[in-house]
């Protein structure tokens, strides 16, 4: 892969086993990014997406990739079936949307968009040898932080519903070791220990 490619840093935090944490720093390529360097060194290529729904309203995206479109073509006319076809590609990628991410802005859109940067992740078009892309992984933190949030936020009303002391310990010792450690759920805990002592 050229050493123009963009890439999406993101860091990832860890312990090691003597307590000390540390940083590591992983790169990944944007899919446009992949698939502009795809075409460049095979401009006779060929990307089919295929998509379904199961009963539930998910959503799963398969991309099929050929470094020469001719080998695709040459299957169908000698009578293979358009399915047999697809397993003749050089590459497939997939990826699972659950419906409620379909729902959200441009969910059809992103989970094309991942399936096709796996797949050409697969042929090597990956930035740092990472299968994911830069948009996978942009997603991932937003979901992250959307998680964190709506945790900090149920251990904030948890603890304000304490009616006394020993209702707020007993809140308290049931959150998360996540939660316990934020610092606006130690104000709010602190505050109420504060309400509770007058």
């Amino acid at each position: 892969m050229a050493k123009t490619t963009k890439v999406t840093k993101i860091e990832k935090r860890y312990k090691t086993k003597d307590g000390q944490v540390k940083t590591l720093e992983i790169n990944y390529a944007k899919v446009a990014d992949r698939l502009n360097e795809f075409r460049s060194a095979n401009p006779r290529s060929k990307i089919a997406v295929k998509f379904a729904y199961n009963d539930k309203g998910d959503l799963t995206h398969h991309a099929y990739i050929w470094k020469d479109k001719t080998d695709f073509y040459d299957l169908l006319k000698s009578g293979v079936s358009a399915k047999e076809a697809l397993e003749s590609a050089d590459a497939e990628g997939s990826s699972l949307m659950y419906a409620d991410k379909v729902k959200a802005e441009k969910g059809f859109e992103k989970n094309e968009t991942i399936a096709i940067g796996r797949a050409l992740a697969i042929l090597g078009y990956a930035g740092s040898g990472e299968i994911a892309s830069g948009e996978e992984m942009e997603e991932f933190e937003d979901f992250k932080k959307q998680k964190a949030e709506e945790a900090q936020a149920e251990a904030i009303d948890q603890l304000a519903k304490a009616k006394d002391m020993k209702a707020l310990l007993k809140v308290w010792q049931s959150l998360t070791k996540e939660q316990q450690l934020d610092k606006a759920v130690q104000a709010k805990k602190d505050a109420m220990k504060k309400e509770l002592s007058k």
